[in-house]
């Protein structure tokens, strides 16, 4: 009995700090009652009910819950990049749809009002 106590006591100060985070120079942690929410100074709030506080959370993006914002926000410009790209493909499209319509109506015009084969070659 006297060997669990012993190993129960050597271990329990490991667990607890297995469990504990730190922060930052200058920050200060805090233990969150019912109802309570900490809000940073830029406005984002996290209540009682986040989870928080895995190893590395904290970072210069200050701290997540439940996902990784740093790939998320990264997924997200890489949704971005390809979409811009995506748009600016279309306008390209568009223009060259544009600027061919515009030849080809020049050319039927041209071959229409054509009163010989030569004059109709010349179109082209």
């Amino acid at each position: 009995m006297r060997t669990i106590l012993l190993v129960a006591a050597l271990l329990l100060p490991s667990v607890v700090s297995g469990q504990s985070f730190s922060c930052r120079f200058g920050t200060q942690p805090a233990c969150l009652d019912y109802g309570d929410k900490v809000c940073s100074s830029f406005g984002k709030c996290v209540d009682s009910n986040a989870v928080c506080f895995d190893s590395f959370q904290c970072d210069y993006e200050g701290f997540t819950c439940r996902s990784n914002l740093t790939e998320c926000a990264d997924g997200y410009d890489e949704l971005l990049d390809t979409h811009n790209a995506l748009v600016d493909d279309y306008n390209d499209l568009l223009s060259e749809a544009e600027r061919l319509e515009i030849r080809v109506g020049d050319v039927e015009s041209c071959v229409t009002w054509a009163s010989s084969l030569d004059e109709a070659k010349a179109c082209f």
